[in-house]
């Protein structure tokens, strides 16, 4: 029985990921109209999106498709100041509202007492590793290695366990020092990733659900 349903899930999911058109992708010089509010003290300190902490203070904001560390112009188009943002994390949800920028940002704009307002969002820089082949996808992060070896074994290990899972070791700097990091998967969906985590997890091969 188990064996039966852990084929039958990943055979679904398999075809679910696979088949798929392709997203509209972000360039660096998209540019947006309409509404944008800001967030606060409520959200003070609590984790957002992209796993950061939200801090009111910082100049940085939410959007809905704009990969995670793109920095952007938003102007406020009532009195033209303008602000450099970075996106940390998704929203807004309400409404035609295009971006949510931080209470830092919104005092620049002058628009922290009217709430809303309307702006222009103007994509200055996208991420280092932004991969137009990779956007608005969403993969498992399965380990985190100083260790090239065991970098290898996982991979090895999550290659055996499905042999057309895409699995990529990408080297990164943290504080000066090189990890390396395993992503499996290309999933249209969070919910197809958290699907495939499952099966993995059965195996102890689960992971973290992030945005490509």
């Amino acid at each position: 029985m188990i064996i039966n349903r852990k084929c039958f899930i990943l055979t679904v999911t398999l075809i679910l990921f696979i088949g798929f058109n392709q997203p509209v992708f972000a360039q660096s010089n998209d540019i947006q109209k309409g509404q944008a509010s800001w967030y606060g003290s409520q959200y003070h300190g609590k984790k957002t999106s992209s796993g950061e902490r939200y801090n009111k203070n910082d100049m940085t904001a939410a959007h809905n498709t704009l990969p995670f560390g793109t920095k952007v112009k938003v102007t406020n188009l009532a009195n033209n100041e303008s602000v450099v943002v970075r996106i940390n994390d998704r929203g807004p949800y309400v409404g035609e509202r295009i971006i949510d920028v931080s209470e830092a940002a919104a005092r620049k704009l002058h628009m922290r007492s009217q709430g809303i307002g309307d702006v222009k969002v103007e994509v200055l820089e996208l991420p280092g590793d932004y991969d137009p082949a990779n956007a608005g996808f969403y993969t498992i992060q399965t380990g985190t290695y100083r260790n090239a070896k065991n970098a290898q074994q996982l991979s090895q290990r999550l290659k055996a366990f499905d042999k057309d899972l895409p699995v990529e070791l990408d080297e990164e700097q943290v504080n000066g020092r090189k990890v390396l990091r395993i992503r499996a998967g290309r999933f249209e969906s969070r919910q197809q990733a958290e699907a495939f985590n499952e099966l993995l997890e059965e195996e102890g091969l689960s992971g973290l659900v992030k945005e490509a």
